[in-house]
């Protein structure tokens, strides 16, 4: 008899269907031949400091570094009635072997070990691996189980990363957050890791960045050009221009340009070299769920956590989508003979009727910029599955994101887009050689992680004469996969990109001049396509080539932790989102400024426990060598800590208290006129049973000790409102609506 153990229970109910298993047992479906049961999540998790030695309960800085010889295991709290069936279920005697079908990567691995290592199971494991939950997916996932075995080395990896995790986290929070508190003995929890430091240090940086900018008056001179006659069409702008740079320091200067320039013009402006070129721009590669959460947050505004959510619902519960926690923008070179089926599934919904049937019509044969197995792990890029969805079954924002992938998708195996580019160099004034070019035909731009533009130093003095002007244009000459876009993807030719009237080398142009005023600006605070760009491509400037190697394709964090991440900063107010904003706060930046050990807030640490991390999985390095390291690490950590000064915004900074219910969004101050004398916010005297949770769509609104949350809380829903936000108490049902309807814009 056979035990099959899943992620979750919508998953485990989709398993059970396909295999045509309908008896209900509890905690379990259940049939002749088999059991489904499932996990929440993490069902077992690394046991606390006090569980190894009773010195490790109190705080204290003497009784660091924790280093346990061995780890041990217990349930978590949320979810020790499920594990209570699972376990039995894996000590169960009638079962011969079980299926481990978490999620296939390795933490749904890592799920699975912990329960049945605790569970104390012997069965034989064999392994689940599939990329989509759609009836055929699953069916052939189960005609080709793998053993259990083959997934050891990815296990080691699994349990080598969650235990340095323990090890780092728990012993740098402990000693930083000692080492800070006041007299009292009290302070905030300083909570340190190997993703969520780098990242804090990543928004701090650009904080300094902003608060230290002086900004600095320049000027600039635009001309004004006219072709010919006083037809439309034939007048253009282009600004002065001295080998690539524009800047001049004074007024005086751009006002003697200016001058120099009108006494020019009898002689008049001269198109002195015209450059005119066709480029192509290839369609953006496939989905991972990094780069749609960039798009997504771009385009409509959604949260990192607010797109995964949605791209999980249309993976789980619609089966429109293959699995989102993927970091491959490509697919294996199998899957190319399921492509017809593909298109002429999307062919059949009227939005995409028109791009998918040609594509039946005439098979397209991408290459490796589609099919690269190369560039395929654990999973492939985000795809759609083929299966239409219920009518009416997404809602606006699932709508949005299947969107977003399906006409990825389409586009993939469109043409290039091509464009007409044209350079033209006006001179004004006589004489002079060409100038040095700095920069000629700007080409077509994809998104740039690196959104700081470079200083540009500004003239104390004239250069001589002849000026010049420079003009660029682009005009798009055949859409291509754009079509199936609907919109070009990323920068289009940069700020100077227009369309120019038709002229030839040699023609005298009319022209009048103006100087402009303008400012320097600061770099721009994150946002959270910027955050998540940087975290993606973070190790990039690390010196040591191997290092680098290793985070070329991973950054900080993976995509199915980032949005994570970002969320665990703003719960413990290292950082604050103020709109589409994301801003270091007072204690973030004290944090990183304080902390004597470089590498907890480098990617460096990151790149090197990657780079090991994906040797172990592949059986090329041991789980002893590398959690032998991890120990001297901390050792030499804390040592660091123990021995740095205290920082005095740290010190003084209040205390968090952590809440009864989980966080979706920033933790608001307590307001005194909301209090009670026990210290707790007295929850507004109106109903909230009858309010859908935004987040999940299935609960409804509860009242907890300080904020409103979901009732299915214990399920892992993690919506939240304060009934104090920003100082502000929530006092009318009116203004709760509001934030409800706020969720996620």
């Amino acid at each position: 008899m056979q035990l099959i153990v899943a992620e979750k229970p919508s998953v485990a109910r989709d398993i059970a269907r396909v295999l045509g298993v309908r008896g209900q047992g509890h905690g379990s479906l259940e049939s002749r031949e088999r059991v489904v049961t499932w996990c929440v999540g993490h069902l077992v998790e690394l046991d606390e400091p006090a569980s190894y030695d009773s010195r490790w309960k109190a705080w204290r800085m003497e009784s660091l570094p924790m280093l346990p010889e061995r780890f041990k295991l217990r349930p978590t709290a949320t979810a020790r009635d499920q594990f209570n069936v699972v376990q039995r279920l894996l000590t169960d005697k009638r079962f011969t072997e079980v299926i481990n079908a978490c999620d296939a990567g390795r933490e749904g691995e890592l799920i699975f070990r912990y329960v049945f290592e605790l569970a104390g199971c012997k069965l034989p494991i064999r392994r689940l691996w599939i990329s989509s939950m759609t009836d055929e997916a699953v069916s052939a996932g189960f005609a080709n189980l793998r053993p259990g075995v083959d997934y050891e080395p990815l296990a080691d990896a699994a349990r080598c990363r969650s235990e340095a995790d323990w090890l780092v986290g728990l012993n740098a929070t402990r000693a930083v957050t000692v080492r800070h508190r006041d007299g009292s003995g009290k302070s905030p929890l300083y909570s340190i890791g190997r993703v969520q430091t780098p990242t804090l240090a990543i928004l701090v940086e650009r904080e300094r960045a902003v608060t230290k900018f002086v900004a600095r008056d320049y000027w600039e001179l635009l001309g004004t050009f006219r072709v010919g006659g006083e037809k439309e069409g034939s007048k253009f702008t282009a600004p002065w221009s001295f080998e690539g740079r524009r800047r001049l320091a004074t007024a005086a200067l751009a006002d003697a340009l200016a001058a120099r320039t009108r006494s020019a013009t009898p002689s008049g402006g001269v198109v002195e070299k015209l450059k005119q070129k066709r480029i192509t721009e290839s369609p953006p590669p496939l989905f991972d769920l990094t780069t749609l959460q960039r798009t997504a947050n771009r385009r409509f505004g959604f949260s990192a956590e607010r797109t995964l959510q949605l791209a999980q619902a249309l993976y789980e519960r619609h089966k429109v989508l293959t699995y989102p926690r993927t970091d491959a923008r490509y697919l294996p070179m199998d899957m190319k003979a399921s492509m017809p089926s593909l298109f002429k599934s999307l062919g059949a919904i009227n939005e995409y009727a028109t791009f998918a049937l040609p594509l039946l019509k005439t098979p397209p044969n991408p290459g490796k910029r589609v099919f690269d197995d190369s560039k395929v792990s654990d999973h492939h890029a985000i795809i759609p599955t083929g299966k239409a969805a219920r009518e009416g079954g997404l809602d606006k924002d699932e709508s949005r994101i299947f969107d977003l992938v399906a006409r990825r998708f389409l586009g993939v195996f469109y043409p290039d887009a091509i464009f007409a580019v044209t350079e033209a160099v006006v001179r004004v004034g006589e004489g002079g050689a060409p100038p040095r070019v700095v920069k000629t035909i700007s080409e077509a731009k994809r998104f740039d992680s690196s959104d700081i533009e470079p200083e540009q130093e500004s003239f104390a003095a004239l250069p001589s004469a002849p000026d010049r002007f420079v003009a660029r244009g682009r005009i798009r000459v055949e859409a291509g996969w754009q079509t199936v876009a609907g919109f070009g993807d990323g920068k289009e030719g940069g700020d100077d990109a227009a369309d120019l009237p038709l002229m030839k080398e040699g023609d005298r142009l009319r022209a009048a001049f103006e100087p402009q005023a303008k400012k320097t600006r600061p770099p721009p605070r994150h946002n959270e396509a910027s955050l998540l760009a940087a975290m993606e491509t973070a190790g990039r400037e690390i010196e040591d080539e191997s290092l680098r190697a290793a985070m070329k394709d991973s950054g900080l964090g993976t995509p199915a932790t980032r949005a994570s991440i970002i969320e665990t900063l703003i719960h413990r107010d290292f950082i604050r989102r103020d709109k589409k904003v994301l801003q270091a706060t007072d204690t973030g930046m004290a944090l990183i400024e304080a902390l004597p050990v470089a590498s907890l807030a480098s990617p460096e640490l990151t790149g090197s426990w990657e780079a090991r991390l994906t040797r172990i999985a592949r059986g090329l390095e041991t789980r002893v060598a590398f959690m032998k390291d991890i120990r001297a690490f901390v050792e030499e950590s804390v040592g660091a800590i123990r021995g740095a000064p205290r920082n005095r915004v740290m010190a003084g900074a209040r205390p968090t208290v952590e809440p009864t219910l989980p966080v979706a969004a920033k933790r608001a101050p307590q307001s005194a006129r909301n209090k009670e004398p026990s210290g707790e916010l007295k929850a507004p005297k109106f109903k909230v049973d009858d309010l859908v949770c935004p987040a999940c769509k299935q609960g409804h609104l509860i009242a907890g000790k300080r904020g409103w949350g979901c009732e299915r809380w214990k399920e892992g829903c993690k919506f939240v409102v304060w009934f104090d936000v920003g100082g502000v108490p929530v006092q009318r049902k009116a203004d709760l609506k509001k934030r409800i309807a706020e969720y996620g814009k």
